[in-house]
């Protein structure tokens, strides 16, 4: 459901801003400057230079929110770590569609470095977001060992069985992964995506194999959910190492890239004051 709302909101709100503008975006950059649109959607109209503003406040929040809430204990209990990381990525992602509006599809200078900076550490969050929700976790956000998830993945095959009849050499033959186990970094995330291309096929497969058993129709759909489950945690055991060793590495780089994007976001707002841009303050 906040998935839902999260991106409900992301798309109203960006393509509202994205529409009203786009008279303006839409514009010859020398005729920008004559036009009776620029003082409000030009970088330094009231419009422009609020997006660019909101936008930043938006990624700060964003960034120091989900920090504060996996490193300090005292938000241990306030709200599940997953949907912390939804709203970061909500923030994360509106917020830089909000400064490219502010720029006004038009790059130079520091705004130049800024901006692409900005692109790079959005880019490899959504990779990083591929990557996390791929490794199996605790409602805390704790990665889970290869013992706790065998254990889980034998407790749902025992509730699948006692709710469809289905013996466990059944189970298995139909939630199979796609090939064998991969060796190394690149395989096994060309392993993972393979997987997902195939999630429908195999749901469907599912929805046959439930109608030969004869299993009720209202018990269907809860079963398909504990078999999605179930394939997943299997899928996630044969990629559980490689997948952690990738995420490891991406933190080597994504967190020092948000700290230049920072850098450069604070040297360009400077720049702004200095040169008297303070928007309606």
């Amino acid at each position: 459901m906040l998935t839902f709302i999260l991106t409900a909101v992301w798309i109203g709100a960006a393509g509202s801003m994205f529409v009203w503008g786009l008279d303006y975006y839409l514009l010859p950059i020398p005729e920008r400057a004559f036009s009776p649109l620029a003082p409000l959607f030009s970088p330094t109209g009231v419009v422009g230079q609020g997006l660019g503003i909101v936008g930043a406040a938006m990624i700060l929040l964003g960034v120091v929110g989900y920090t504060a809430r996996k490193r300090w204990r005292i938000l241990a209990r306030a709200g599940q770590l997953k949907h912390w990381l939804q709203v970061h990525i909500f923030l994360c992602t509106l917020g830089p569609f909000f400064v490219l509006l502010h720029t006004t599809f038009k790059f130079g200078g520091v705004v130049s470095i800024a901006f692409w900076s900005m692109a790079i550490v959005v880019a490899s969050g959504v990779f990083g977001r591929y990557v996390y929700v791929r490794i199996p976790k605790t409602l805390n956000g704790r990665f889970l060992d290869l013992d706790s998830i065998a254990g889980r993945i034998q407790s749902l095959t025992s509730e699948i069985a006692g709710r469809t009849g289905l013996d466990p050499a059944t189970l298995e033959a139909a939630t199979a992964g796609t090939g064998a186990p991969p060796r190394g970094l690149v395989r096994a995330l060309a392993y993972a995506v393979a997987d997902d291309v195939a999630q429908r096929r195999h749901t469907r497969g599912i929805r046959r194999l439930l109608r030969q058993h004869q299993v009720p129709q209202e018990l269907r759909r809860p079963v398909l959910d504990l078999v999605a489950e179930r394939r997943k945690l299997r899928q996630q055991t044969l990629v559980l190492q490689p997948f952690q060793r990738l995420f490891r590495y991406w933190h080597v780089i994504h967190l020092p890239l948000a700290g230049v994007m920072f850098l450069i976001l604070g040297v360009h707002v400077f720049v702004a004051i200095l040169f008297g841009y303070t928007w309606i303050f």
